[in-house]
């Protein structure tokens, strides 16, 4: 590998590694709920305009089903 590359490889890595550290750092910031939200949707609660009713994914073989419901009844459509 020549070492301009090397270099390229080098600063790239750096560069997610300092995206991952910001990640986490805005993650730990949020609450439990917001966390579990992200975890499950793939974006924060206030970037949610409507929630999918059910979400399926398979990972490492197992089939995974998630359901939406709100906790408070007023926002029921």
């Amino acid at each position: 590998m020549s070492t301009l590359r090397k270099r390229l490889a080098s600063v790239e890595e750096r560069t997610e590694f300092l995206r991952h550290l910001e990640f986490m750092r805005q993650f730990m910031a949020r609450s439990d709920d917001d966390r579990s939200f992200f975890i499950v949707h793939g974006f924060w609660p206030e970037n949610a305009t409507q929630l999918p009713h059910r979400i399926e994914f398979t990972a490492r073989g197992i089939k995974t089903v998630v359901t939406t419901e709100w906790a408070d009844e007023s926002h029921k459509a």
